[in-house]
């Protein structure tokens, strides 16, 4: 339910006034983990993973200029942040802002930001919109960004391998409806500045470095029907000593360093039949968020199907997720496989509890030497309320 506020135009003085919205979800959880995954054991309150949905704040202001035209300002903000917890967790690909992998998780991070303006034109937005890729994330499977989902079951696995939340410095164009047929085309032009300071290789940078990447999408929504498809495309790392790269002479960082452009391909769809929606989604190519060349260069293959199920107040939905990753060198082929399921009742129409529960398989052997391989399970009893 959006709340709508008096414009605060009149603090700053001015004669034209836009209208301000605050709307958000909030998401919190009783969390249990289990598996032999390590540092993956043992029970939280969390609002990150374990979580059936993506908690934010978001402030929106929009402006009528006429001629059917709207200026739009948006600022969401991320309450999944390690600011109190002494740790981080970041993509590795520096013009991204996800940090999916969070589990117990206070502060506030900026989410997706920007102003645009839309109109019979269509709409666009400059800063760090959603990408398209997300937009499929949805479209494919049941359970969103959430406990289940295999989107951010851990960093840089699964569906996170391909698909990015968005990109800091971008802009984003959406063609208007025709037929139910919409366009969609993201570009972030990235950066791939020559090291200034060889001490501190970043330092003098005007902006920080990072891979160029492109999305270009197709979509077609008509009654049951949404289908979308998504061409993701991550220029090559040319720069052996930028930002986003590991300052090192040893092999493998000289490696990441000359890592190739990656192109990846996915099409989800989901039909709905009376109270009941079946979803599913593939997806093959290269995997852009990976930091060393032999995963980045792997080819991926994503396979995704889901069920949802409305019995009065109660939502059921199941999902499954399994990514094939070649990756070059001694792993070989690893098929990584999350199940979800998720129940809900809907107290009212905003508010909501939830029993949630994952099984990861990353498709390796557990080993005593990270926390990636292995298994893990999450059971999760949430209440979430949006506004």
């Amino acid at each position: 339910m959006k709340k709508t506020l008096v414009a605060l135009a009149a603090l700053a003085s001015v004669t034209a006034f836009a209208q301000v919205t605050i709307t958000g979800n909030l998401d919190f959880a009783g969390a249990r983990f289990g598996g032999t995954m390590n540092g993956q054991k043992g029970t939280t309150i969390t609002t990150g993973s374990g979580t059936a949905s993506t908690s934010a704040i978001n402030i929106s202001a929009t402006e009528d200029i006429g001629g059917g035209t709207k200026v739009i300002a948006f600022y969401g903000i991320d309450p999944r942040s390690f600011a109190n917890d002494n740790t981080t967790s970041t993509m590795i690909v520096d013009s991204q802002t996800t940090a999916p992998n969070g589990v117990t998780v206070t502060g506030l991070l900026r989410h997706d930001a920007y102003v645009g303006a839309s109109g019979a034109f269509g709409t666009l937005r400059i800063g760090a919109p959603n990408a398209p890729g997300l937009d499929a994330n949805g479209i494919g499977q049941p359970l969103g960004t959430g406990t289940g989902s295999g989107y951010a079951t851990t960093t840089n696995s699964l569906m996170t391998r391909a698909l990015s939340a968005r990109y800091s410095r971008s802009v984003r164009y959406d063609t208007p409806s025709m037929n139910g047929i919409t366009g969609h085309f993201q570009f972030a032009p990235g950066g791939d500045q020559v090291a200034i300071d060889t001490g501190n290789s970043y330092a003098a940078f005007q902006f920080p470095n990072a891979r160029r990447a492109t999305e270009v999408a197709l979509r077609y929504s008509n009654g049951p029907v949404n289908v979308m498809a998504v061409n993701i495309r991550g220029a090559a790392m040319t720069n052996r000593t930028g930002y986003y790269s590991y300052a090192s002479s040893s092999s493998a960082a000289s490696l990441t360093n000359a890592v190739a452009g990656t192109n990846y391909n996915i099409v989800a769809a989901n039909y709905n039949i009376g109270n009941t929606t079946i979803y599913a989604s593939m997806g093959n190519g290269g995997s852009i968020n990976v930091p060393t060349a032999a995963a980045t260069l792997a080819s991926d293959k994503s396979s995704r199907y889901g069920l949802k199920h409305t019995m009065g107040a109660v939502d059921l939905a199941v999902a499954y997720t399994r990514v094939q990753t070649a990756a070059l060198g001694t792993a070989g082929t690893v098929n990584q496989v999350v199940t979800g399921f998720n129940g809900t009742y809907n107290l009212s129409k905003t508010s909501a509890v939830y029993l949630a529960y994952e099984k990861y398989d990353s498709g390796l052997a557990m080993a005593s030497t990270d926390n990636t391989s292995g298994t893990r399970s999450i059971t999760a009893v949430g209440l979430r309320k949006s506004f």
